[in-house]
């Protein structure tokens, strides 16, 4: 790790492990850890980190490892985190007290159902018994979060499904809240789950996500009042699932991070974490929890289906509003299309305002692009920091644009 890279780690005397993990000594872990399982190590670098500041860290790593000498160079992930409980089987280190343990994907010690949908013919047998086509299938792993939920793509000739692993106690929710919403939403239909091992099997859907149509320039887009109609859909379920805590209410966790891997950034935060806390208690209903882009499908210039259900449970409305506008000015920073974006948003922006309060709208939006901007340094950008302060910049103007 170069010397501008090495003062952009935290110091956080409380988590000890976190120089560790994000310094060059993290390559000595990780070759010591693959060396016991017969591997070498060749580059690695961090592409994830899970942080909380005074409590603990989790680091995922894309590692080259070669298992034999003559062998060709495979490309593998590794997590090492401090949290706490974890299995003692799992390799380990100790640094100022604080234990770090290691494991390779896919053997994730919260997602016992992840080894199984890493492999092709487990997945084909699991399918077998739900129900769904298991002929041929070949696997690609869409989305990791160590220890939270991991999404696995199953192709095959006749069919595409898509394996959601969350922690087993959280899969019977899940699968709740697809029964509670499906006669409501175009949501993806459930083959079948295992309580046991946290797994759910679901439908693919068509169209592309609306991220992909707003980054691609596209002049067909959905009209604001379709995607009303979805947070209606879900807002007609019955509830099924706990509180929702709102961007508003999570915006001192943000800061706090924020100023802990950027604390020449503090005073600003604590200026919009003050702005944010004029935004009232809100009402309860069925919502999303994470309504953006990424989450809605569109065919042309309609909607056809809305996914990643997990968040959904009971909270105010007026944070869907703000989480979809929140990721589209955040997504027209670093697009080619920002100017194209930036007419969407002004166009949800004025459908939005007649629904809800203008004002506490755009202070909750601040909320949700300070959460965003959390991003960077959690995908370990290589200008993080910069790319952070850009982030907070823009959630400075959502304030200013209350205020006005």
């Amino acid at each position: 790790m170069s010397d501008r890279n090495r003062h952009r780690i935290p110091d956080d005397p409380a988590v000890p492990a976190l120089s560790v993990l994000l310094g060059p000594d993290s390559r000595d872990l990780l070759a010591e850890v693959l060396s016991q399982a017969g591997g070498r190590l060749g580059s690695a670098r961090a592409t994830q980190v899970r942080y909380v500041p005074s409590r603990s860290v989790t680091v995922q790593y894309r590692c080259d490892v070669q298992w034999h000498p003559d062998s060709a160079t495979t490309v593998e992930t590794l997590v090492a985190t401090t949290e706490s409980p974890i299995p003692d089987h799992l390799p380990s280190v100790e640094v100022d007290g604080s234990p770090i343990r290691v494991w390779r994907y896919p053997h994730d010690p919260f997602l016992p159902g992840l080894a199984v949908a890493s492999d092709e013919t487990k997945v084909g047998e699991v399918l077998g018994l739900l129900g769904a086509p298991a002929d041929g299938v070949d696997l690609r792993r869409r989305a990791y979060r160590p220890g939270r939920r991991a999404v696995i793509e199953v192709l095959s000739p006749r069919t595409r499904i898509f394996l959601k692993v969350v922690r087993p106690k959280r899969v019977g929710g899940l699968q709740a809240r697809h029964a509670a919403l499906a006669q409501h939403v175009p949501i993806p239909h459930s083959y079948g789950w295992s309580g046991d091992l946290g797994l759910v099997a679901m439908q693919s859907l068509p169209g592309k996500t609306l991220r992909k149509r707003l980054e691609g320039g596209s002049r067909q887009l959905p009209d604001p009042a379709q995607l009303l109609t979805l947070l209606e859909g879900i807002g007609a379920a019955e509830p099924a699932g706990g509180e929702v805590v709102g961007p508003a209410a999570r915006v001192q966790d943000y800061s706090r991070l924020l100023s802990a891997v950027a604390p020449d950034l503090t005073t600003r935060l604590e200026s919009i974490v003050g702005e944010v806390a004029k935004v009232p208690s809100g009402s309860a209903e069925s919502v999303h929890g994470d309504f953006h882009s990424s989450q809605i499908l569109v065919k042309g210039p309609e909607v056809v289906g809305l996914i990643d259900i997990d968040t959904v449970g009971v909270g105010d409305r007026a944070d869907d509003l703000a989480t979809l506008l929140g990721h589209v000015s955040t997504l027209a920073l670093t697009s080619a299309s920002r100017k194209a974006i930036e007419r969407y948003g002004q166009e949800l922006m004025a459908a939005f305002d007649q629904l809800t309060s203008p004002r506490d709208l755009r202070l909750r939006t601040a909320a949700v692009v300070l959460g965003f901007a959390t991003g960077p340094f959690r995908v370990q950008h290589k200008r993080w920091p910069e790319e952070t302060e850009r982030r907070v910049v823009l959630a400075e103007q959502w304030i200013r644009t209350a205020a006005a």
